[in-house]
């Protein structure tokens, strides 16, 4: 019996040991730290495998998520297990789109994975920016190699973005007179040439004289061609207001865009005889006591006597009864009266002058004398045309 007791006990001892150790390998933990995008925290778990602890963590994995290490790696004492979630990325490339996943939490470490981190490049976020597990939608315009011309000097820029992108890296600021080509939203391409002008419009005055304008006026009143200033014309003055387009700083253009007149114009009128007097046939009329008085204008009245070539042609001659004057046509017929005496003469104008201030008549001896002025040499007279 003794020996049949031994070997039971012994094997009773075996099976209490192993079940001693299963306890023991149950019951022991493993500290280990779970970091879950970003979030970090330190964990002491039983689970044999990572996939374990995440499960028991309550951390589900998608397919685009990553875990490291991977989900049946042995958990061991000290372990580091991160977790970083898949994110949709609808990224737009120079005008491309697509949708490609991420587990960067940032634009810029988004940019790193897809190696598009172009520091040139103009992005609709930026690079700080975090992307959220529902995503992000994200513009990326690379830079372009162009040709910018900025008042006629040329310059050769990479930019990225629109025409308004390069004005604005390049310091120009333009308004809405400026001329930019092609228009500030236009996509930049390499090869592109862009051309800024700068247009500036000023406004400037200038005092200019109005000139008088001239009206005649027949008259009945006085004898045919004569004339008389009735109303001394006056000129005015205006400023006129121009509109002066600059280009890159050069006068391109002058417009008038107003004129402020500041004193007006006087016109002037002129009257002009109509009136036409029948006279004697004769070529020097001489006087005649039956003629009537003149009734035109009154002015002083010379006379000479010394023989000499008229202004038309012909000898003078002292005794016939002529004049001159200084516009009258050759030939025309002045009636000469001396208000003092009543006394007429109808002359022939044969001549030119008198050159002396204020006198409008150079009678010859005769016709003086037939007035009764040569005593006094020079007289007022009033005269009208007669033909």
């Amino acid at each position: 019996m003794a020996k049949v007791l031994i070997p039971a006990l012994a094997g009773g001892t075996a099976l209490a040991l192993v079940g001693t150790v299963a306890l023991a390998t149950a019951l022991r933990t493993n500290d280990v730290e779970l970091t879950v995008d970003g979030a970090t925290s330190a964990l002491s778990v039983r689970e044999r495998t990572v996939g374990e602890v995440l499960e028991a963590q309550g951390v589900e994995l998608g397919a685009h998520d990553a875990v490291l290490p991977a989900s049946d790696t042995r958990v061991t004492d000290g372990l580091a297990i991160s977790v970083s979630y898949g994110r949709p990325l609808e990224l737009t490339v120079d005008g491309e789109t697509r949708t490609v996943w991420t587990t960067a939490r940032t634009v810029g470490d988004a940019l790193q994975q897809l190696q598009l981190d172009e520091s040139d490049a103009k992005l609709s976020a930026t690079r700080s920016s975090g992307i959220a597990r529902e995503g992000l939608e994200l513009t990326f315009t690379t830079a372009k190699d162009v040709t910018f011309t900025n008042a006629g000097k040329k310059s050769e820029v990479r930019v990225a973005g629109t025409v308004a992108d390069l004005l604005a890296d390049q310091g120009v600021k333009a308004d809405g007179d400026d001329i930019v080509k092609p228009a500030l939203d236009a996509e930049l391409e390499d090869g592109m040439k862009v051309k800024y002008v700068e247009v500036e419009t000023k406004e400037r005055t200038e005092k200019i004289v109005v000139k008088h304008d001239t009206e005649r006026v027949k008259t009945k009143s006085m004898v045919k061609g004569e004339t008389k200033v009735a109303t001394e014309g006056v000129n005015g003055k205006a400023v006129e207001t121009y509109e002066d387009v600059y280009r890159n700083g050069k006068l391109h253009s002058s417009k008038l865009v107003d004129t402020e007149v500041t004193k007006k114009p006087v016109t002037e009128v002129i009257k002009v005889g109509t009136k036409v007097v029948k006279t004697s046939s004769s070529s020097d009329s001489g006087s005649d006591s039956n003629l009537s008085p003149a009734s035109g204008s009154s002015c002083k009245a010379s006379y000479y006597w010394q023989g000499q070539m008229t202004a038309n042609g012909e000898r003078f001659n002292p005794s016939s009864m002529t004049a001159a004057h200084k516009t009258f046509k050759f030939g025309t017929k002045v009636k000469v009266t001396n208000p003092r005496n009543g006394k007429t003469v109808v002359v022939r104008i044969n001549d030119r002058g008198p050159y002396i201030s204020g006198r409008c008549l150079d009678l010859s001896k005769a016709a003086m004398q037939a007035i009764g002025g040569t005593s006094a040499g020079v007289i007022t007279v009033k005269y009208e045309v007669v033909s």
